[in-house]
């Protein structure tokens, strides 16, 4: 027995020593095998890792040689003062301010829809399209009512308030004016309190509330200044770029009422012209293509938004600056701003009537508005100015600018004579709903600047700021007229 368990712990001994012996040729032929691949995929690592660098370094340099130039040219032109030759544009700036941005109830454009401009706008099922409240820019400011003013307007009036608001579309607002104070409305406001202000300090030179016993004192009385209601005149410009006279009726009757205005001015004519006849008023651009064909792709939202990019970077506008001779090219200003169509590419001429049926159903459009407004009024006891604005086909030859000429210029003469046919029939259905109450007048501003000197327009229908204080002579003769008070016989 001792002999056999001595063979067999020898056994076990010989199987430890054999199984130790594999184990340790199995560790030296890995290790014989890893050091062989270390040694033959050495160089291709090292080598994959130069092609890997060098490709980096050439992506930097085609990611940084143009970023550094738009660096170095940002330095430069602002170390030498030259940024203004190419990067600023005044009248772009001017453009883009006044160049209505849609977008929705909390700030966000919406795809595929005009968002370049500044002015925001807001879609609204009732109005087409309200402008945002609180908002400004360098030449304009809305207030959070939406009306272009610096304060808010309360609902209630206060004590010895007349409020005189102005609706219309981009020519009431006071388009491409370089400041609120510039406008017509603002101008009004400012001539009617000064005239109370003078009416107070000075009231000998004005008509007594009661007339001299003596009938010689009675003609020199009559002939000083009418003397105007007394209080604190307030005039809201509550006009919407691009606005016809259906968001005009709309904006009086779902806003402007609520307000307590005691006049209203609505000034307007063009948009309806070129309105089509199928639309009730001026609506978001591009909606009903975004509703049912679902609007442009995010490829090409997201080109367009590139090539604005682009387009603003300061290497490009130097290269086309210095590639122009050093001058920068003019926007195109004959074409209204905020005025859209169907079709992009339609020209002026292309929203016109297209015959005499069609300016029929538009004109008679803008006479049911009116209608309706002049109901408003009568029934309220309200004052109604019926104004057909200005527009640049009624210049003559002889008065017009060269800035004017360059814009009558790009206009056809289909548009221009279309355009005097169209503001006829305007002034005539004008009178036809201002005859009907005696609360309404009109006033129509057409043929304004005829023989004016200097420039008038700054496009076919925004004006200068010289122009608007025409504009405002005239409103503040028609209410100062309606605002006069006749003074009382003696002893009345």
């Amino acid at each position: 027995m001792e002999g056999l368990n001595r063979g067999t712990e020898q056994t076990e001994i010989a199987y430890n020593q054999a199984a130790h012996l594999c184990f340790d040729l199995y560790d030296l032929t890995m290790a014989r095998f890893m050091y062989n691949r270390y040694q033959y995929n050495y160089p291709y690592k090292k080598k994959a890792a130069r092609s890997r660098l060098r490709w980096v370094l050439v992506l930097l340099l085609v990611l940084g040689i143009p970023v550094g130039l738009e660096f170095l040219t940002r330095f430069v032109t602002h170390a030498t003062g030259a940024s203004d030759r190419f990067t600023t544009n005044q009248t772009s700036t001017l453009i883009d301010s006044y160049r209505l941005r849609f977008v929705s109830g909390q700030g966000q454009p919406y795809v595929g829809l005009p968002d370049g401009g500044e002015l925001q706008a807001i879609r609204d099922p009732l109005l087409g399209y309200r402008l945002a409240g609180d908002q400004q820019s360098s030449f304009w400011q809305i207030n959070e009512n939406g009306f272009r003013d610096l304060e808010a307007v309360p609902r209630a009036k206060e004590t010895g308030e007349i409020r005189i608001f102005v609706l219309g579309g981009s020519t009431a607002f006071g388009q491409l004016s370089t400041g609120d104070q510039t406008t017509f409305a603002s101008q009004l406001e400012t001539r009617l309190n000064d005239q109370v202000a003078q009416q107070r300090a000075n009231p000998d030179q004005f008509q007594p509330s009661v007339l001299p016993f003596r009938a010689d004192q009675v003609q020199a009385v009559l002939a000083l200044t009418p003397r105007i209601r007394d209080g604190q005149y307030r005039v809201i410009n509550a006009a919407v770029p691009g606005y016809a006279s259906g968001n005009e009726l709309a904006l009086l009757m779902h806003r402007v009422a609520a307000y307590s205005p005691d006049f209203v001015i609505a000034f307007g004519g063009y948009a309806d012209l070129m309105l089509p006849s199928t639309h009730l008023g001026a609506d978001v651009p591009g909606l009903d293509q975004q509703l049912t064909e679902g609007g442009p792709s995010w490829r090409a939202d997201l080109s367009k938004r590139t090539h604005d990019w682009f387009n603003q970077l300061y290497l490009v506008q130097a290269i086309r600056y210095y590639s122009l001779g050093g001058q920068q090219p003019e926007p195109q200003l004959s074409e209204p701003l905020n005025l859209y169509a169907a079709a992009a590419e339609a020209t002026l001429s292309d929203r016109l009537p297209s015959d005499s049926a069609d300016l029929d159903q538009r004109l008679q459009r803008y006479g049911d508005n009116l209608q309706q407004m002049v109901n408003w009024a009568s029934v309220n006891q309200k004052r109604l100015i019926i104004a057909v604005e200005p527009e640049i086909s009624t210049r003559q030859p002889e008065a017009l600018t060269p800035a004017e000429s360059a814009i009558v210029a790009e206009l056809e003469a289909a548009y221009l004579e279309q355009m005097r046919t169209g503001f006829a029939g305007l002034a005539t259905v004008a009178n036809q709903a201002g005859a009907r109450s005696a609360n309404a007048e009109v006033l129509n501003l057409y043929p304004l600047y005829e023989d004016f000197v200097g420039q008038a327009f700054q496009s076919p229908t925004s004006l200068t700021d010289e122009a608007h204080t025409l504009i405002s002579d005239r409103l503040y003769e028609v209410i100062g007229r309606q605002l006069a008070l006749q003074p009382e016989p003696f002893g009345s």
